[in-house]
């Protein structure tokens, strides 16, 4: 395991194939968070318009890369018709001051083969912070809460471990909201579990 200039543990051995949107390890495809959590995601959003959740995603990802090179660089680049939630976030960075410990940080879990990439891991207020960031309309318990615990149970497998986690809520009118979840979340990890047996079921009769 090999740690940044922060601390935080980054895997070069874990590649990511970005036209097929896959984590590759030693030659073997693991499955990310988001497919594993699908499940949930089709529970939730089923029966919504294909091009509303295309356009949805569109936003998320204009949103997410925009936030990137300000952190990375200090640039302001975003559509015009996105500029609400860029304004939301530099509000959350300049009240909240955090301190990157890396951004778009890929990550996989040492034991059960899962793989994904942290938004922000942080420290706000000397505390370490895993963050995410989200644009939706609202922010879903039901889904952010297993997705922020399976990352920091995937850290944690490599012995680096977060005081708290929290899903940054990005609005189109220029505010955001902040929601904190508990460092160990019991019930999200036996949720996550659950579904990682249940997608390895699934690969075994494929």
């Amino acid at each position: 395991m090999e740690l940044n200039e922060k601390g935080l543990p980054f895997f070069p051995e874990l590649k990511f194939e970005e036209n097929r949107h896959l984590y590759m390890l030693d030659g073997q495809i693991l499955p990310s968070v988001t497919t594993v959590m699908r499940p949930l995601d089709n529970a939730l959003y089923q029966g919504i318009d294909e091009e509303v959740m295309k356009m949805a995603a569109h936003r998320g990802t204009a949103v997410h890369n925009a936030v990137e090179n300000y952190v990375l660089y200090g640039i302001e680049d975003i559509e015009p018709k996105y500029a609400g939630y860029f304004e939301g976030f530099l509000k959350f960075w300049n009240e909240q001051k955090p301190e990157p410990l890396a951004t778009e940080s890929r990550l996989y879990h040492k034991i059960l083969r899962y793989a994904g990439t942290a938004d922000l891991p942080c420290v706000i207020g000397g505390k370490r912070i895993l963050i995410d960031y989200k644009t939706s309309a609202a922010v879903n318990r039901m889904l952010t809460g297993v997705q922020l615990e399976a990352y920091a149970r995937a850290y944690d497998s490599h012995g680096f471990k977060f005081d708290g986690k929290a899903i940054v809520h990005l609005k189109n009118d220029g505010s955001y909201q902040m929601v904190r979840y508990k460092a160990n979340d019991m019930e999200s990890w036996e949720v996550f579990s659950s579904l990682m047996v249940v997608w390895n079921h699934i690969q075994k009769y494929k």
